[in-house]
């Protein structure tokens, strides 16, 4: 069963990664993959949330959690597309800007991740504290 819930959540996190993917595509020409960097980056950021927040102080189904997780938020993020890109820079000379977006992607990333966690654990609280009352 549990299958089906990643499936599911899989499903609806390649189609929102498409959607950004072609929405960047249409809009930004650039040589710095800034599609997959904002990708990967709001994905650290989600991932951390929500596990933060739903998971963890509101106990959710671990089916549900699956969904979340493991689905959705593994489907969206995207380390071979990162890695890949990152080879291409590279084999195209463009070493600065390939060594900038692994140094930026593993920064922002972990900046992105503690914020979600902060965050998550402000807005349980905050949430906590509304049902006390």
């Amino acid at each position: 069963m549990e299958y089906i819930y990643i499936g599911v959540g899989g499903f609806f996190g390649a189609i929102l990664r498409y959607i950004i993917s072609t929405y960047y595509q249409s809009i930004l020409h650039t040589v710095f993959p800034i599609k997959t960097f904002f990708i990967n980056i709001s994905g650290s950021f989600l991932l951390s949330y929500i596990s933060n927040l739903a998971l963890e102080e509101f106990n959710v189904n671990s089916n549900i959690r699956l969904a979340i997780t493991t689905g959705f938020i593994g489907a969206f993020t995207t380390f071979s597309t990162f890695t890949k890109e990152t080879m291409d820079l590279m084999r195209n000379g463009r070493i600065a800007v390939a060594i900038t977006y692994v140094l930026l992607s593993i920064l922002i990333g972990f900046i992105m991740s503690f914020m979600g966690f902060e965050l998550g654990d402000k807005t349980a609280k905050m949430i906590k504290g509304r049902e006390d009352n």
